[in-house]
């Protein structure tokens, strides 16, 4: 199954080249979907965690004879409530804004891989240190194969500036693209000079994204 959110918060979580989100998580500054993708690596993770500890935690049966009820297992269903119907959890349902989710969550992706880029140092080495980050996450088969798709043909600044549908999106570009890298370098400076021109970002709501960000 590909999970874009998921991808992305993992991407977020490693840093790729730059800092780490440190600041991004304290500050509070987890804008839109930033915060979204984050919250689903934490979910993902937890729950691979919590699934690998229950496996190994089994109940003991009741003594003979204590005429005590069986204990429920750790990971079975909850108990029905009164009335005996169970209310099943909520489904996903396909749809525009899921829809919509996915594809800013894989804009963002590209954002970050083409300021990673910026410098053109994205190397076998590289790619290889970045899928090993990831591993965090336990990508699937369908987001490993995007992932280093992607690391191998980074999209163009332009290209992704061309898929930005309002104000809103062109702020998380921007933040998702000072994540990933450092600014430590005349070339990477330039370029979110020259991204965020092109997304249409005045000098105040990019110094506001910095200081949110502790960049």
């Amino acid at each position: 199954m590909f999970n874009p959110e998921k991808l992305l918060g993992g991407m977020l979580r490693s840093g790729m080249r730059g800092r780490g989100i440190g600041s991004l998580v304290s500050g509070g500054a987890a804008l839109g979907l930033l915060g979204v993708a984050m919250e689903a690596a934490e979910h993902y993770m937890n729950k691979s965690q919590a699934g690998s500890q229950s496996t190994s935690t089994v109940s003991p049966p009741p003594a003979p004879g204590s005429g005590a009820l069986p204990r429920r297992p750790v990971s079975g269903p909850p108990p029905a409530p009164p009335g005996g119907r169970v209310k099943p959890p909520p489904v996903p349902v396909p749809g525009m804004i899921e829809a919509s989710s996915q594809a800013d969550a894989v804009l963002l992706i590209r954002a970050m891989i083409a300021a990673a880029n910026a410098d053109g140092v994205i190397d076998a080495q590289e790619r290889g240190q970045i899928m090993e980050k990831l591993k965090t996450v336990d990508l699937s088969k369908e987001e490993q194969q995007f992932i280093v798709n992607e690391l191998l043909v980074p999209q163009e600044a332009q290209s992704i500036v061309g898929s930005v549908r309002n104000p809103e999106m062109a702020r998380q570009v921007y933040a998702a693209s000072l994540l990933a890298i450092t600014v430590d370098t005349q070339t990477e400076q330039q370029y979110l000079s020259n991204l965020a021109e092109q997304l249409g970002l005045d000098a105040k709501t990019i110094n506001s994204i910095h200081q949110q960000l502790g960049k």
